[in-house]
Parts: C-alpha cells; structure tokens; sequence
C-alpha cells in the first residue's frame, strides 16, 4: 500500500482590513488606516505569491465591501483598490461612530463567506470589541486559520511627558497639557489600559496576534513579526 500526498494549493484567502475613524489616527510615521492599508495589500500579495486564492472585505463605519476570493492578479488589484477607495475617503470632518458594531458585522459578512477551510487575515485596530467580538472570532477560528494584525499607536504605550497634544474628533479640537499628572496619568491609563484589553480579549479567542506599531515601517515590522512566527532555525 503506498500513500502519497500533495502540497496544499489554491486555498482561498480573506484579507479584511478596517478602515474606520477610529484608525484615522497617528502620532508618528503613519495614521493607522494607512499601516492596515499597507499591511492588507502586503498580505494580499504574499497569499497570491504562495499560490492560492485572494479576496477580502474592506469596511469603515457606514459599509462593507467584499471581493470573492480568485486565483488572479486583477483580483488582488480589485481588493486594493477596495481599500484604497476607503481609505482615501477618511476625513477629520467625518462623524465618529466608534460605538457602533461594525467591526461584529464586518466578523459576521466574514463568518458568512468562509465556511471551512480559509485563510483569514484580518487588520484592525478592534476598537469596539466586547464580548460578541470574541464569540464571532471563536466561530471564524473553529473551521479556518486565523490571524489578528492589530494595529496601534506608540501613544496607546507612552505619552509624552511634557509639552502639548492637539485632540481632533471632527470639528472639536482640544489641546491637553500632557506635562500636568491630572491629564498625563488618566489620559496614559486610558489609552494604555484599552489596548491591554482588546489584546487580552483577541487572546481569549485562541486567535494568534501579531502587533503593528505606527512609528515603524509596515514590511518591516511583517518581516520580523513572521520570523518569530516560524522560529528559529535548526
């Protein structure tokens, strides 16, 4: 009796990349839209490269874009081109609607298209994600690989420790003197204390996380983040 067995191709892939107002924001090299619009188009192309299938959704705080998955360089191109139309159509003027649950409508579009088997790439900040988040990324996980790239800003980390931040939420524009502990220490534990959180709960969901600062390059950061992924060599 001999068996034989053949590498895995052609599988199909979703790439799907947030591009809400709450990632229309950077202290340093980049806003965050722009890092997950760069990483979705690095993850496109490494998935076409490796031979299988590439589509994805692109989502903000109004709607869901979705490109059926294909064995073809004109479908990357149209997943690109997805995340560039919503990228380029973030404003400071548009209105925040980060309490909504977009993210958990973009998870479920995703749960909806990948039955069994896919790839599943998704780069987000996850601002907004509770409990249904967790519950939508266990169901993704349970018949498909999945991977979480979140994206942050060096400030969720660090604040400055004096000086001045101007804050823009649409027309409101408030200046903080980050130097006073009254502003300083809340306004650090915030930030800090809501990106410890989205990690911990993307954690929960056994889903592996990859973390992708603002300050630094996107190909970069991807270089170095999968080969901890693979390991060290023997």
């Amino acid at each position: 009796m001999v068996r034989t067995f053949t590498e895995e191709r052609d599988r199909p892939a979703l790439i799907v990349v947030d591009q809400r107002m709450s990632m229309f924001f950077g202290s340093q090299r980049s806003f965050k839209s722009a890092l997950a619009a760069e990483l979705g188009a690095l993850a496109a192309w490494m998935v076409f490269n490796a031979g299988d299938r590439v589509g994805g959704l692109v989502f903000n705080d109004q709607r869901i874009d979705s490109v059926a998955p294909l064995r073809s360089r004109k479908r990357v191109e149209a997943l690109l081109s997805r995340i560039t139309e919503q990228n380029q159509a973030l404003n400071a003027a548009n209105p925040d609607a980060e309490d909504e649950d977009q993210l958990d409508k973009a998870l479920q579009r995703c749960l909806a298209l990948a039955g069994h088997d896919h790839l599943i790439c998704i780069v987000s900040d996850f601002a907004g994600a509770a409990e249904r988040t967790l519950q939508l990324m266990r169901q993704l996980r349970a018949h498909n690989d999945v991977i979480a790239l979140q994206v942050y800003d060096p400030l969720a980390l660090k604040l400055p420790s004096n000086g001045r931040l101007l804050v823009t939420q649409g027309q409101l524009q408030v200046e903080l003197a980050v130097e006073k502990r009254s502003v300083h220490q809340p306004l650090g534990d915030y930030l800090g204390g809501r990106l410890k959180d989205v990690a911990i709960l993307l954690r929960r969901s056994q889903v592996p996380l990859l973390m992708f600062s603002t300050a630094e390059e996107a190909h970069a950061q991807l270089r170095a983040e999968l080969g901890k992924t693979a390991g060290p060599r023997r």
